[in-house]
């Protein structure tokens, strides 16, 4: 998987795209970013040189540093498209390339992070949407909502990341923390500053005119993206479909509870894109499980807001940790 990361001066646009960050060369051979390989080899050639080795069912698989490293001004080698199973603009993609292994680095001349991971067993919801009945549809946003309930149990006084520093994406209740460049296009994620309960009814306020929707003593930890294509389900012994795993924590954090029911009914990442018909059901779904846990919504507040922000953005200071 290919992300976005905080290195370097905000440039245009990321070069080369996010898309192409990772291309075939042939069989069982692959360019990753500007300055790793990875291959299968036999077990005779594995030598120390190599960053990492792994076993995988079909032999040994290693990464080797390219040398010299290629420029984000080249066009990338290899074929882009094969194996690639996800891309989100300038945010995120994702390849499959062989299963197990888990090993990751900065790529700090293309200005991203790669992350190579195990293939998680199953299918992503957003696949196995069409086949689910209603009772299985609602089962399984009853599971994913008893894991939202277990993460809130965890809380803290600030708006943050898991590791205490400022979190990405959350521009819904935070405002834009980018500058304001005109004709530029900042794809370059930042870093919305530590806010206690206080500073984040300041912050409200000072961009669309409210506080909080309701009252907020502490911030619960949240995934952030609970979208179908991160949720993967499988069959268990007696046939039945469950979450085997959640994908994609890169915007969890600390955030007000009544975010979490809020997001699920106005941001376009939990629409289905193999349900014709039924883009929003998965919203609906999670929605109605969230509500009898207790979980409030205010969804009209916050288009409201968010439609006076973009009539007139508010570009915030970049947030310094």
């Amino acid at each position: 998987m290919a992300s976005e990361t905080l290195l370097g001066p905000p440039q245009p646009q990321m070069m080369p795209p996010s898309e192409h960050s990772i291309g075939c060369l042939g069989p069982d051979s692959w360019s990753i970013g500007s300055s790793m390989l990875c291959e299968k080899v036999s077990r005779t050639t594995v030598t120390d040189a190599l960053t990492t080795t792994w076993e995988d069912t079909d032999g040994t698989w290693c990464l080797r540093r390219r040398d010299p490293p290629l420029t984000a001004t080249i066009t990338p080698p290899g074929d882009s498209d094969s194996g690639r199973i996800y891309a989100c603009g300038n945010s995120a993609a994702i390849w499959q390339i062989s299963p197990n292994v888990i090993y990751s680095w900065i790529d700090r001349d293309w200005q991203r992070s790669f992350c190579l991971m195990k293939v998680v067993p199953g299918v992503t919801l957003d696949q196995a949407w069409n086949e689910l009945s209603m009772e299985e549809r609602t089962a399984i946003a009853n599971e994913v909502v008893t894991y939202i309930v277990d993460a809130a149990q965890h809380t803290s006084p600030r708006i943050s990341s898991t590791n205490g520093t400022g979190i990405t994406y959350h521009g819904w209740i935070l405002g834009s923390s980018r500058p304001e460049k005109k004709g530029v296009d900042n794809w370059q994620p930042t870093l919305h500053p530590l806010m206690t309960t206080e500073e984040l009814d300041e912050r409200l306020v000072f961009i669309g005119g409210q506080k909080s929707p309701e009252k907020v003593d502490h911030f619960v930890f949240f995934h952030g993206d609970l979208a179908p294509i991160n949720i993967f389900l499988d069959k268990n012994e007696n046939d039945e479909w469950h979450v085997s795993s959640i994908i994609d924590w890169e915007v969890a954090g600390f955030l007000p509870k009544w975010y979490i029911r809020t997001i699920v009914g106005v941001s376009a990442a939990y629409l289905l894109n193999h349900a014709t018909g039924e883009e929003e059901m998965w919203s609906v779904e999670l929605s109605r499980a969230l509500e009898r846990h207790g979980f409030q919504e205010y969804c009209k507040w916050l288009e409201e807001r968010v439609y006076e922000w973009v009539k007139h953005p508010i570009y915030l200071p970049r947030a310094s940790g």
